[in-house]
């Protein structure tokens, strides 16, 4: 008996061993194991669907797509994986793009070992930077995307150069800040030229072609460090020779400003990606997973509002690191909390009729009528753009070459951005420049695939920008130049200066100004990004504080009259990571003093803590600014705000500007008004880091201040005095115009 039951017993284990085998809830260790016995890493199960059950819970994706411009590449042997088993897990994720579809798997981006239904296992050999803040989940960023992005054949690799986007990306000055290092460095006295020398990383242009006609450079150094205490560990574990420059504009550089490049962890509070993510993955103001993706966490921030790649990006992505022009999106109050744009509905509407004739003569017949509204908004209230107003988004105007680099270094931004007011818009003597599309291969037909509405094609016209490349959303359409929204499909008539000719009639104007000198209504300025330096400096701004203005004009870089970034002085207190205030070195090595208080100078002798900064605000509108706001503006010129004294001596040496604010006067600081960027003389005060930029010397102010004197009888832009202005000012000396300008007075009115 007793051995009948233990038989029984050993018999119905037997029994459910077996049917414990066939049990649908054996977890995935049971099928894992069986799994990497079986001789083949493939499943049996039909080829027919891409995405299928190999078991119970067990999820897998056949790799079966080639790349879309090389058929004969099979994705799979790019990690020699065919099967993947990621969403077993992963199950609900979006697909990342049509150009990436499912049956291009997860590995061939982000690495792993894709077979393993172990978790540790299958994210052993992700691909992903340690150091960069944002996990195991980000294969783009920039030291290790040569691994997946800049694999070959994929964003790297072709025969076409504009097709690298991983060179061209690393040379950007997205990601080198050339300009934003080079600018505070020289301003700061740490380097005697403006041009750039100083990167984020180092970096060398060695592909046969730079242009220095333009700005290129040939390479740029990596960064000195402060001190040898501000070098990170793993940075001393990797390199034997690290500079440290113990300068105090390196420190901020990299403490501060550093937050903003390309590859950089985001600052606390603000979620982005980095590398190539961070332009191409949209994350909301909270950073909050909205996909459906059970192991990612929907409460947590810092993740990607979806699993999705946007090939354009939007101008909420944008704004992420270009806060100013947050501004530029919504009719607010400067010192509100912004909010994400709405999305624009699509349409083919053609806002404003017009014909040409001839792609190689363009015409237009737009009547030019003046849209009536308040002159200046007023300090802290914005007009919005009239770009953005009309729906358009940053990607409309800005190329892939602006934002991704061209493949070359430049040192500062005027020289990198290819796009100009005149690209699209021409000016008062010429017409927009055309180029034809003659080859199927053209990448202003690639590129446009991606874009709503109807793509590029053979023999249609495209706008030329100042690199001499086509625009690939600028086009002659139907006898027309038009803009069309990479996003939105939105055909936006583009109206030309030349056919303006009343308001673009004035000589001096055609040839000395830059368009934004008159069409820019309000500029920015931010002193929330400038704080004391220290161990423990004050914590930027959940917002920033914005002061906004009418623009004061200066000589931009291109030598036209530009709208100028007026910071104002600033006095600093510099001390060590330790708190220790820091000596002044002179040439001999000798201590003279300390950085305490210190209102420092550059190397051409002009204030550094004053700048004076061309730039294009992003602020333009179809109405230009008056003309008494700048021909009798002592503000607009950089003297600041007061009375012009003119004195007796020709040559403008008793000249001077009485300022209203007089606390610098008082307290024996300046004579000069704390915004001013120049003395009535034009000896400048403020320093400017563009090479070729300079406020207004002597000759400019007079000259623009005496036409100030015939505004009042003389206030449109198209009035014949202003053809010929010596000649005007020649009858101006004459018994007549004063009988004349005797008149005037006297009835009160101008003459019909």
């Amino acid at each position: 008996m007793l051995k009948f039951f233990k038989g029984l017993v050993v018999f119905l284990l037997a029994i459910s061993g077996v049917c414990s085998v066939f049990a649908e809830e054996k977890d995935w260790t049971f099928w894992q194991d069986r799994l990497l016995q079986s001789d083949s890493r493939t499943s049996s199960l039909s080829n027919n669907s891409s995405v299928y059950e190999s078991a119970p819970n067990i999820k897998e994706v056949h790799v079966t797509a080639t790349l879309p411009d090389y058929p004969s590449i099979k994705v799979s042997g790019y990690r020699n994986r065919p099967v993947e088993r990621c969403i077993t897990c992963h199950d609900g994720i979006s697909n990342v793009s049509p150009s990436h579809p499912p049956e291009f798997g997860c590995s061939v981006c982000h690495g792993g070992e894709p077979e393993s239904l172990d978790k540790n296992q299958a994210h052993s050999t992700l691909i992903y930077d340690p150091a960069a803040g944002t996990g195991k989940r980000n294969p783009s960023s920039l030291s290790v995307v040569e691994r997946s992005c800049g694999q070959l054949y994929c964003h790297a690799g072709h025969n076409d150069e504009n097709r690298n986007h991983i060179k061209r990306v690393k040379k950007s000055m997205m990601n080198t800040m050339a300009g934003v290092i080079s600018g505070l460095r020289y301003q700061w006295a740490g380097q005697s030229r403006k041009t750039a020398r100083y990167g984020t990383l180092s970096i060398t242009d060695n592909d046969g072609s730079i242009p220095k006609n333009q700005g290129a450079l040939e390479e740029l150094k990596k960064l000195p460090f402060f001190s040898s205490v501000t070098i990170p560990k793993p940075i001393l574990n990797q390199e034997t020779s690290v500079a440290v420059s113990l300068h105090p504009a390196d420190q901020l550089l990299r403490k501060k400003c550093f937050q903003c490049h390309l590859d950089s962890p985001p600052v606390k509070g603000q979620y982005r990606s980095q590398g190539c993510a961070t332009c191409h993955f949209e994350y909301s103001s909270k950073g909050l997973y909205e996909g459906k993706d059970p192991t990612i966490s929907t409460t947590e921030p810092g993740h990607a509002r979806f699993h999705k790649i946007r090939t354009i990006p939007s101008r909420s992505t944008c704004v992420q690191c270009h806060r100013a022009f947050s501004l530029q999106t919504l009719s607010i109050e400067g010192h509100e909390e912004l909010e994400a744009p709405k999305q624009i509905e699509p349409t083919n509407q053609i806002e404003t009729p017009a014909t040409v004739s001839t792609p190689e003569v363009i015409k237009s017949n737009l009547v030019n009528g003046t849209k009536q509204f308040p002159l200046f908004a007023g300090k802290g209230q914005v007009i919005k753009d009239v770009h953005t107003a009309r729906g358009m988004d940053c990607t409309d105007c800005h190329t892939l070459f602006d934002i991704m680099g061209d493949g070359n270094i430049y040192s500062k931004q005027h020289e990198s951005v290819e796009v100009r007011c005149e690209t699209c818009h021409g000016d008062a003597l010429t017409y927009p420049s055309i180029s034809q599309i003659t080859q199927a291969n053209d990448s202003a037909i690639r590129v446009s695939k991606y874009y709503k509405g109807s793509s590029n094609k053979v023999d249609d016209w495209m706008a030329v920008s100042a690199h001499n490349r086509k625009m690939s959303n600028v086009k002659v359409q139907n006898g027309r130049i038009v803009a069309i929204g990479k996003q939105t499909g939105k055909v936006h008539e583009v109206p030309l200066v030349k056919d303006y000719l009343d308001a673009h009639s004035i000589p001096q104007h055609q040839t000395r100004l830059e368009c934004s000198a008159c069409h820019a209504r309000w500029v920015v300025q931010c002193p929330g990004c400038h704080q004391s330096i220290g161990p423990d400096p004050a914590p930027a701004p959940e917002s920033h504080f914005f002061d906004i203005g009418e623009p004061a004009l200066m000589i931009g870089p291109r030598g036209k009259v530009a709208p100028m970034l007026m910071q104002p002085e600033r006095h600093l207190t510099v001390t060590d990571e330790r708190a220790n205030e820091i000596p002044i070195l002179g040439r001999k090595g000798n201590k003279i003093g300390y950085y305490r208080e210190w209102a420092f100078t550059n190397p051409h002798g002009t204030s550094g803590s004053n700048l004076a900064y061309a730039l294009n605000p992003h602020s333009i509108q179809k109405q230009a600014r008056s003309c008494t706001s700048c021909h009798l503006s002592p503000e607009t010129l950089g003297l600041g705000t007061g009375d012009i004294k003119i004195g007796k001596n020709s040559t403008g040496k008793n000249d001077f500007i009485d300022t209203l604010d007089r606390t610098d006067k008082i307290l024996k600081a300046s004579q000069f008004d704390p915004q001013a960027k120049v003395s009535i003389r034009g000896e400048s005060i403020a320093g400017t880091d563009q090479p070729k930029a300079r406020t207004f010397n002597q000759e400019e102010i007079i000259r623009i201040l005496r036409v100030g004197n015939c505004i009042p009888c003389h206030d449109r832009y198209n009035d014949p005095v202003y053809q010929d202005i010596d000649q005007s000012y020649a009858f101006a000396r004459t018994v007549d115009h004063r009988r004349l300008r005797q008149k005037i007075l006297s009835l009160g009115q101008p003459l019909e």
